[in-house]
């Protein structure tokens, strides 16, 4: 049998290499995430992250130099994902409204899935940064592509006249009172707000004031689209 070339086993151990430092990178963010929402940027300590991951501080510095990098690569990882999916939904061949729908069910499902990263959103609200910091610029890069997205088809007259910016952000603000907030003051609330019952019930809220805010009832899209969510009778 032929001797296996040493080219192929450094290879593969290096392969092997990679994919575990990715690994354990997106571990450290993934932990970080929950340490950053629950106790914010001052409370969070790195020695406790890097114990719950399973490796040494010291390790964990091969990784992010320091706590306000890991800060800055968490918030970069969320704006990324998010915004890899609204692109995806903006650019699909969709009409108008349905763009909508798909755009706040994505969103709301982002939210659901990782409730920690709408804490560190309020966080930011609230000043709990590293000193210096600044919005980061994906964000506002992402809020002006729905903005437009919205604008143009009020340009178009399909949607209504209606502050779009003022809209985008309101949508931003309610989802993230109705997974954090709404559980403790809205005492009828029934269940989990992120189990699967109660996420489908944020959506269809969302949705529907969403909708009823762009409706512009002399728009086939915009009536089909209210009478979908039960709006229109």
């Amino acid at each position: 049998m032929p001797a296996l070339s040493p080219i192929q086993p450094f290879g593969r151990l290096m392969a092997m290499s990679t994919a575990g430092e990715r690994g354990t990178r997106e571990r450290i963010l993934e932990v970080a995430e929950d340490f950053l929402g629950e106790r914010g940027y001052d409370g969070t300590r790195l020695h406790l992250i890097a114990q719950r991951v399973g490796i040494q501080k010291a390790s964990l510095f091969h990784y992010f130099p320091s706590k306000e990098e890991l800060y800055r690569a968490v918030v970069a990882d969320s704006l990324g994902e998010t915004e890899h999916i609204v692109r995806r939904v903006l650019e699909a061949d969709l009409n108008p409204f349905d763009k909508v729908r798909q755009l706040l069910e994505a969103y709301v499902d982002i939210v659901a899935a990782h409730p920690q990263r709408t804490k560190i959103l309020l966080r930011q609200s609230l000043g709990d940064v590293p000193s210096g910091y600044e919005p980061h610029v994906d964000s506002h890069r992402l809020l002006d592509a729905v903005v437009a997205f919205v604008t143009e088809y009020q340009r178009r007259h399909v949607f209504a006249s209606i502050d779009a910016l003022a809209l985008v952000l309101g949508v931003i603000g309610m989802v993230a009172f109705l997974f954090t907030s709404a559980p403790v003051l809205g005492t009828a609330w029934d269940g989990d707000p992120l189990g699967a019952r109660g996420v489908e019930r944020v959506k269809r809220h969302v949705v529907e004031v969403v909708q009823r805010c762009l409706a512009v009832e002399a728009q086939p899209y915009a009536t089909a689209a209210v009478r979908a969510v039960g709006g229109g009778d």
